[in-house]
């Protein structure tokens, strides 16, 4: 008895050591444990342990910002650099918050954009070419890296690019995570968009990508680019836009499930179809921003729509931030709005309760001449991108500034 007792006893002090310790370690901690035993390189590497790691309470979402640019005033070339800053969890109105710089790299090549992130992990991509496009995953946290393979889509001498999207999300039934890309070409021949919507899909577990067959998206069917990763239990989220033969627009929402790698539809808020809108993430549920006249300098009135069930929506508050013109690029927490200003690329937030604005304290962001910038939520983790067996090429300073 003595000993049943003595082994559930050293049992759940394990389960203590774990749930209410181990778990709750940052990422650079858990790094730096791995190489203390092999019993806990194999903790760390379990399925089991990633997710509690993940979902633990007190790893916290953090704003991040993700900023591309060029500074053409360098010497003796210009600089091309690509840097992902994290901020405080809690941001305040009149303080400008301290940011950390998680990761910069200089001499970068073509960067287009960051996609995610979904627990941790983001895609990269470069090129701006047909098939001069990259991609690769990135988890800034372990520093670990993936190139994807290149994709050969069907490419005819006539074709040139129209419109392309991407998503990333997590394939809950097989705990897969995947990269979307869709894409619509247009016939040069002809001078009209090709009547046909390409959808690529690659997959983490078998590092491969497939083609969708017919997928259930038209390819008149616009997909708007998110202010952040609009993903969210499984399902990726597009607003949609389609414009009939004389011209009228119309809203929608489309998504995909990435454990059945179909399309499905939902309705979309009820704003005029001459306003612009997308969808964004907000506090952890999907939301949309509209505005009858975007980015105008002092005078654009932003509304912020919530769903109530799963197709009913509300407008919960519409705001008039006295700024100059600028650009919306996300929200954090429920009411505090993040703008880049254009004309000094500065990055600010508007909070809706004191109606104050407040900079992020980016304002070496004037000194770049030509950048692109993305406002993220972000939560480190350790969850694995590398091969069994990564080669020298997998790390994200090789794909950033050599990867062809």
């Amino acid at each position: 008895m003595s000993r049943m007792t003595s082994n559930t006893e050293s049992c759940s002090r394990e389960e203590i050591l774990i749930d209410h310790i181990i778990s709750r370690l940052p990422v650079k901690s858990l790094l730096r444990f791995k190489c203390v035993c092999k019993n806990w390189c194999d903790l760390f590497n379990s399925l089991s342990f990633i997710r509690k790691h993940c979902d633990n309470p007190g790893n916290r979402t953090h704003p991040a910002v993700c900023k591309f640019g060029v500074n053409y005033n360098h010497d003796p070339e210009p600089l091309r650099s690509f840097n992902f800053y994290v901020l405080p969890e809690k941001i305040f109105t009149g303080i400008v918050p301290t940011h950390q710089r998680l990761y910069r790299c200089e001499g970068v090549t073509d960067f287009r954009c960051i996609y995610g992130p979904v627990n941790g992990l983001f895609v990269l991509e470069k090129g701006h070419y047909l098939e001069n496009v990259r991609f690769c995953w990135w988890n800034p946290a372990t520093r670990e890296c993936r190139l994807i393979p290149k994709m050969n889509f069907e490419l005819l001498d006539f074709f040139d690019d129209h419109t392309r999207t991407a998503g990333i999300g997590l394939d809950l039934v097989n705990n897969d995570y995947k990269f979307i890309w869709i894409r619509v070409f247009y016939d040069n021949d002809k001078s009209e968009v090709y009547p046909k919507t390409y959808v690529a899909v690659y997959s983490l577990n078998d590092d491969s990508w497939k083609f969708l067959d017919e997928p259930d998206l038209p390819y008149d069917c616009n997909l708007c680019v998110s202010l952040n990763c609009t993903y969210l239990d499984g399902l990726h989220y597009w607003m949609s836009v389609t414009t009939d033969s004389d011209g009228n627009t119309t809203y929608g929402i489309r998504t995909f499930d990435f454990a059945t790698e179909l399309f499905g539809k939902r309705e979309p808020p009820p704003f005029p179809s001459d306003h612009w809108g997308t969808l964004m993430l907000r506090c952890g549920s999907i939301a949309a921003i509209s505005c009858n006249d975007t980015a105008r300098a002092y005078i654009s009135f932003y509304d912020i729509w919530v769903t109530i069930g799963e197709d009913k929506w509300i407008k919960v508050f519409t705001i008039n931030p006295q700024i100059p013109s600028h650009w919306p690029q996300g929200i954090w927490d429920y009411d505090k709005l993040i703008f880049e200003l254009t004309e000094t690329s500065s990055l600010v937030f508007y909070d809706h309760s004191t109606k104050e604005v407040t900079n992020l304290g980016f304002n070496h962001f004037r000194l770049l001449s030509s950048s692109f910038c993305w406002f993220l939520y972000y939560k480190e983790s350790i969850v694995p991108v590398k091969r069994k067996e990564p080669t020298p090429l997998d790390n994200a300073e090789y794909f950033l500034t050599k990867y062809r």
